[in-house]
C-alpha cells in the first residue's frame, strides 16, 4: 500500500524500528509517498493511505 505522511506531521526518527530505510524516512518527511506492506500500530496515525490504481485483469487461458 502507498502511504503519505499527513500534512503538518513529522515522522519521528524511528525508521529502523519500522523496517524502512533512511531514504524512505526522508521521502516521507519531504512529502513523498512510499510503499509499505504494513504500517506499524505505533505510527499509523501519522499516515494517509493513498488509493492505488486497480491492477489490470488478466484472462486466464487454460492449458490444453
Amino acid at each position: 500500500m502507498k502511504v503519505k505522511l499527513k500534512k503538518g506531521r513529522i515522522l519521528p526518527n524511528n525508521w529502523k524500528q519500522c523496517g524502512h530505510s533512511f531514504e524512505d524516512w526522508e521521502d516521507l518527511n519531504n512529502g513523498k509517498s512510499i510503499d509499505m506492506g504494513k504500517v506499524p500500530k505505533s505510527i499509523e496515525d501519522y499516515f494517509d493511505v493513498e488509493e492505488s490504481a486497480p491492477s489490470p485483469k488478466v484472462k486466464n487461458k487454460g492449458v490444453k
